[in-house]
């Protein structure tokens, strides 16, 4: 597990391809309305390799938007089965810090992040000071850089589609 800042807010992240990582992260940072467990992945050809039948729309939105974006697929059997919800679908975006995007090429794989938010906590955490201490605890690694700074103040900007058309969230 490790804890540290992404292109918008701190999270806590381990490999996707460790299905009892994942379910312990979803233990300590529960999914909520506020916290939703998503797919981080390098690139986009990592991506596509996991969800083969990406929209035309999403796909061009992944190569040009310039924000951190959450997007909504419908699951691959590669997914763990913890990430899905009862749409069968699945939150995925491209890393946008660089420190997350060399941690997905050194696992040859996506992570699995969630907010770093403890049981009941409400507040985004957008600067370390923020984090819980029993979050604080549980991680195996926290990254030391950018712990003074106040990251942005919201989620990704979270998209779907809804048949042909494009849904935000």
């Amino acid at each position: 597990m490790v804890l540290l800042p992404t292109a918008n807010l701190w999270q806590m992240v381990v490999d996707a391809k460790r299905p009892s990582a994942v379910n312990q992260l979803l233990q300590i940072c529960p999914a909520n309305r506020r916290n939703q467990p998503e797919m981080i992945f390098a690139d986009r050809e990592t991506l596509v390799s996991w969800f083969p039948h990406i929209h035309p729309k999403l796909d061009t939105l992944f190569v040009y938007h310039g924000r951190a974006l959450t997007v909504r697929l419908r699951a691959s059997a590669q997914v763990p089965i913890s990430l899905i919800d009862k749409n069968d679908e699945v939150n995925v975006r491209l890393a946008m810090d660089s420190f997350c995007y060399r941690l997905c090429e050194d696992l040859e794989g996506p992570v699995v992040a969630s907010f770093a938010m403890g049981v009941g906590q409400q507040n985004l955490p957008t600067r370390f000071g923020q984090i819980n201490s029993d979050v604080l605890r549980r991680a195996d690694f926290t990254v030391m850089r950018r712990q003074k700074e106040t990251l942005a103040s919201r989620p990704a900007v979270r998209v779907r589609m809804d048949g042909d058309e494009l849904q935000f969230l």
